[in-house]
Formats: C-alpha cells, structure tokens, sequence
C-alpha cells in the first residue's frame, strides 16, 4: 500500500515537472541570415533557433543591413525559416530585431532579442 503511495505521489511529481518545463517561454537563441538573394527585390534568408520550452505564438523579425536595406516578416513561431524580402542596398552586416509573443498560462507575455552578424 505504501509502496503505490508513492509510486502516485513521483508519478505526480514528473507531470507537474513537466508542464512547468513545457510552460517555460522558448528564448530565441539565434537568429542569423544565412543567404541573401540577387533577385529583385533582395530577399534574406534567414535560419532561427530556439531553446527549450513553450515556442512563441508570433515572431516579428526585423532585418537591418550596413547599406540601408531593410524589411520585416511576421511568422508562426513554429517557423524556424523565413525569407524576408528588402528594401534598399544588401549588404553585411546585419542586424536582426526579434520580438517574440507568447501565451503561458493565459497571460500575454513579449520578449525581444537583437542578433548582429559578425559580417
């Protein structure tokens, strides 16, 4: 009787565990233009990757180049690649603005980040 006691209680213990690491908002670890097209418009490519945890609802990129390019996506945040077409001259490096949406335990919760390429 005790033994399944506390078989029940660990058992209790590993789901809350771990829907406390699953409610814990995903950080965006790295965002970084890995291409960028000589089509017309420019467009970037862009490769994203996130830690462990609740992924955002809504990710909204913001891309900035040294030339004067730049242009803007908004994606699911179970995307972890985007194309993002540019405005004005390509050219490296650049810099990425992220600011992420989340929804955890019913609360509306915003994050952002800022990723520079190394050029």
């Amino acid at each position: 009787m005790r033994q399944r006691r506390w078989v029940a209680i660990g058992i209790g213990v590993a789901a809350a565990a771990a829907l406390i690491s699953g409610a814990r908002p995903a950080p965006l670890r790295l965002a970084r233009v890995t291409h960028v097209s000589n089509s017309t418009p420019p467009v970037a490519s862009i490769a994203l990757r996130y830690a462990r945890g609740a992924r955002p609802r809504v990710a909204v990129l913001d891309v900035v180049g040294a030339q004067g390019a730049n242009g803007s996506a908004s994606i699911p945040g179970d995307q972890e690649f985007v194309e993002v077409p540019l405005a004005g001259n390509p050219g490296r490096p650049y810099r990425i603005d992220a600011t992420l949406t989340y929804r955890v335990g019913g609360f509306l919760l915003v994050r952002t980040a800022t990723f520079a390429d190394p050029g």
